[in-house]
């Protein structure tokens, strides 16, 4: 690699990386941003679209991340919060705080996998989504 290779590596490099610093700007982009950081298995991408109520759920919505990124990524669409409810009022009622005005849903749906013995195992991730400081985040 030559210097220039590597200098406009390292140029593209930091532009990527200042994008994902900054948050969505609107519910698409978030979607967007979302499918990026699960089609190219990025972790660090992925923590940056994140906002977790407890410091401590970082190592389990990781390891989500990690389990399903390894699939491709089927679908993915955004989602009324009254989509899920009954789900997220239960949530409510029992304490859940995300920290962020909550607007609704990224649903995820990922390549089937077959199994051993012809089984096949579907998999899909809802997250919801909201607004904080401006930005548009998911939550888990």
């Amino acid at each position: 690699m030559t210097l220039r290779q590597f200098g406009l590596s390292l140029l593209l490099s930091v532009t990527a990386a200042l994008a994902f610093a900054q948050p969505a700007k609107s519910p698409e982009e978030l979607l967007e941003r979302s499918k990026q950081a699960f089609a190219s298995k990025d972790a660090r991408a992925y923590r940056s679209l994140v906002v977790l109520s407890r410091e401590s759920d970082w190592p389990a919505a990781e390891a989500e991340f990690r389990r399903n990124a390894q699939q491709p990524l089927r679908s993915a669409k955004l989602l009324p919060l009254s989509a899920y409810q009954a789900n997220y009022d239960r949530a409510v009622k029992r304490g859940m705080k995300t920290g962020m005005q909550d607007q609704g849903w990224v649903e995820l749906e990922f390549e089937p996998v077959t199994q051993p013995g012809g089984l096949i195992e579907k998999s899909s991730m809802v997250l919801i989504f909201g607004r904080k400081d401006g930005g548009y985040f998911l939550g888990s």
